[in-house]
């Protein structure tokens, strides 16, 4: 588990330096962000030239904890601005869940889905697929031995 978030963290910290290239009309506002009387900690928070605040979770793999979190960051974040400004969740990962996606979009979350570019796998070192596993051609004894069926030359 705490490898894993090393590497969310990783992805996170590189999408932050290079945020001009993959959202060109957003600036950065804090990575690591705090809410007010809570001990939890959205990934990133930009803001874009409309001035809409986004709270970010970022996940090698988006699903159901992914979703929580980023609801829970939307709506704190809300909270911090005294629903004064908008402020926009944003999912990001390499891969999500399709019913996380179905829920997002079925019941209107407002939650964007982000899915990271393969290229920033290698921030976090994850593989850009699973590793293929060679199983050896294993002879059979038909092959070596000659048949001792009695219907068989």
């Amino acid at each position: 588990m705490e490898e894993q978030y090393a590497h969310e963290c990783h992805i996170r910290d590189l999408y932050a330096a290079r945020l001009a290239e993959f959202r060109p009309n957003e600036r950065l506002l804090k990575t690591e962000h705090s809410y007010n009387d809570s001990r939890v900690r959205g990934d990133l928070r930009t803001i874009d030239q409309d001035g809409i605040i986004r709270v970010w979770e970022f996940k090698i793999s988006a699903t159901y904890d992914g979703l929580g979190q980023v609801l829970t960051y939307t709506a704190l974040a809300r909270m911090d601005v005294n629903f004064q400004r908008p402020v926009r969740g944003v999912l990001a990962a390499f891969e999500v869940q399709p019913e996380v996606a179905t829920a997002i979009e079925v019941l209107n979350l407002g939650i964007e889905v982000i899915i990271l570019p393969d290229k920033l796998r290698l921030a976090g070192g994850v593989p850009l697929t699973t590793p293929t596993i060679v199983v050896p051609q294993i002879p059979t004894l038909s092959i070596l031995l000659p048949s001792t069926r009695k219907d068989e030359p």
